[in-house]
C-alpha cells in the first residue's frame, strides 16, 4: 500500500510538472504573438516598412470587420469553404484507398507505386490552367486541385502505416486462422490509424492550398479570388483580410481534427504512458 502511494505520488508530480510546462511554453508563445503583433502596428507606424507594403495591424482589422460585413462575403467564403470540404474529403478517401491497395497487394505496388511517386513529384500548380480548360471556371476545377494536392499524404501516410505492423501480430492472427480481412480491421488499421491521420491532418492543409491556387489562375468568387482582386487594386490591408480568414479556416480545420484524433485514437496516450 505503501509503494502504491509513492507511485502515485510520484505520477501525479510528474504529470503536475508536465503540465506545469506545457503552460510555461504557451505562456512563451503568447508573449511572442503579442510581441509580433505589436511589431506589426509600430512597424509601418514608424516608417519602418512602407504602410503599402504592410498595413498597420489596426488598419487590417478594420478592414478585416469591414469585409465580413459586406453582402458578397459570404457567397465567397462559403465556395472556398465548400471547395476545401470536397477536396480535402475526396483526396482524403482517394489517399487511403490506394494506401491501402499498395500495403495489401505487393504485385500492385511494385507496378504501380513508381508511377505514385513520378506523379507527385510534378509541381501541382502546372496542372491548375489544365484543369480549368477541362473542368471550367466554376468550383470543379478547384475540387480537383485541392485533390489533387491532398491526396499523396495520406496516401504515403497509409502505406507507411500498414506496413509497419509488427509481423508478430500477423502470425498471432494466422495462428488463430483469423482472415486477411479480420487482421486489417483488427490488427493493421489501428495500429496504423496515427500514422494515417497525421496525413489527414497534412492532407487538409494541402487542399486550402489547392482551392486558392485554382481560384488564382481562373476564378469570379472565392477568397482566392478575393485576394488576387484586393491585390490587384492595391488594398492590401482587405489582402491580408483575408489572408487571416484563411488562416483561421486551415487552423480551425486542423485543430478540430487535433481532437479527433485524441478521441478516436485514445490508446496511442495509453501505450504511451
Amino acid at each position: 500500500m505503501a509503494m502504491a502511494s509513492i507511485n502515485a505520488t510520484a505520477s501525479n508530480n510528474v504529470r503536475a510538472g508536465g503540465l506545469s510546462e506545457q503552460w510555461r511554453y504557451r505562456l512563451i508563445s503568447l508573449v511572442i504573438i503579442v510581441v509580433l503583433l505589436a511589431a506589426w502596428e509600430f512597424a509601418p507606424r514608424a516608417g519602418l516598412v512602407s504602410a503599402i507594403i504592410l498595413p498597420p495591424l489596426s488598419k487590417v482589422a478594420h478592414a478585416l470587420l469591414t469585409l465580413v460585413q459586406q453582402d458578397f462575403f459570404m457567397r465567397h467564403f462559403t465556395v472556398t469553404l465548400r471547395e476545401i470540404l470536397i477536396g480535402f474529403v475526396l483526396g482524403t478517401l482517394i489517399g487511403f484507398g490506394i494506401g491501402t491497395a499498395l500495403a495489401i497487394w505487393p504485385a500492385v505496388k511494385r507496378v504501380s507505386y513508381p508511377f505514385v511517386v513520378g506523379f507527385q513529384a510534378i509541381p501541382k500548380i502546372v496542372f491548375a490552367p489544365l484543369f480549368i480548360a477541362w473542368f471550367g471556371f466554376g468550383e470543379t476545377s478547384k475540387v480537383v486541385m485541392a485533390v489533387v494536392i491532398a491526396f499523396f499524404p495520406v496516401l504515403i501516410n497509409t502505406l507507411v502505416g500498414l506496413e509497419s505492423v509488427p509481423e508478430d501480430a500477423r502470425r498471432l492472427m494466422r495462428s488463430i486462422r483469423a482472415t486477411q480481412l479480420q487482421t486489417f480491421y483488427k490488427v493493421s488499421l489501428p495500429h496504423a490509424l496515427p500514422v494515417i491521420f497525421a496525413g489527414v491532418k497534412a492532407a487538409l492543409t494541402f487542399a486550402v492550398i489547392g482551392a486558392i491556387v485554382g481560384e488564382f489562375v481562373g476564378a469570379s468568387e472565392g477568397l482566392g479570388y478575393l485576394v488576387d482582386l484586393y491585390n490587384h487594386q492595391l488594398r492590401i490591408d482587405r489582402v491580408f483580410a483575408v489572408i487571416t480568414i484563411l488562416a483561421a479556416i486551415g487552423a480551425g480545420g486542423y485543430f478540430l481534427l487535433e481532437w479527433l484524433d485524441a478521441k478516436l485514437i485514445f490508446w496511442r496516450n495509453e501505450e504511451g504512458r
